[in-house]
Order: structure tokens, then C-alpha cells, then sequence
């Protein structure tokens, strides 16, 4: 896609659908409580997730997850699927040689794709 192509128009999705509560523990051992809302045609597709809890309310790290989670979840409604955006993010290395994401972004996406397995 160039930059003047078209983007592919909003999946707008209804007042009430469904969705599901996750959590995820970080590397460091924060818990973070997501909310994951599917698409009433396809209760397999996530379509949005939101940022719960997890940090100090009001915390800088919390404005950016809340945003992220609107990027991702705009991502997911412009027709991106959630393996698509974690294949996108960083990973590193760790000690025993595999691969982890770097980032707690990397992990919310990772949640996205398990819960379509």
C-alpha cells in the first residue's frame, strides 16, 4: 500500500458484543487485566482490546497502554489480523535462547493471537 492508496474502511462494530477478560503477567511480574471484544460475525476475531488495569492509575505507562490498545484495536478493525501485528513487533533474546517479545505491547498481541488458536 502506497500513501495515497485508500485504507481499508473501518469494521464499525454494534453497542453490545462479545468479549472476554485476559490477563497477562510481564517479564517483571505486573499483571495487567485486558478486555477483548470480538466480532459478532466472527466470535473468533477479536476486534478491539482494552486496557484494564495493572499500573498506578493515572501512571504515564498506563496512558500508554490505553493507547496502544486503541492502535491495535483500530489495526484490528481496519482488517489487520492479530498474527500480522505480532509478527510485526520486536523480540529479544533470552538467556536460555528463545525469543520473547520486548515490549508489553508485543505481549498483548500475543494475547490476541492465542485467543484465535
Amino acid at each position: 500500500m502506497t500513501y495515497h492508496d485508500q485504507p481499508k474502511p473501518r469494521h464499525n462494530l454494534p453497542a453490545r458484543r462479545l468479549a472476554e477478560n485476559s490477563r497477562i503477567t510481564t517479564p517483571d511480574g505486573h499483571t495487567i487485566h485486558l478486555s477483548i471484544g470480538y466480532d459478532p460475525d466472527d466470535p473468533q476475531r477479536p476486534r478491539e482490546v482494552f486496557y484494564s488495569a495493572g499500573f498506578k492509575s493515572g501512571s504515564q505507562l498506563e496512558f500508554q497502554l490505553q493507547d496502544a490498545c486503541v492502535m491495535i484495536s483500530l489495526l484490528l478493525q481496519h482488517g489487520h489480523r492479530p498474527e500480522d501485528i505480532a509478527k510485526s513487533l520486536a523480540r529479544t533474546e533470552q538467556p536460555d535462547g528463545s525469543m520473547a517479545y520486548a515490549s508489553i505491547i508485543g505481549l498483548i498481541a500475543a494475547e490476541l493471537v492465542e485467543g484465535t488458536e
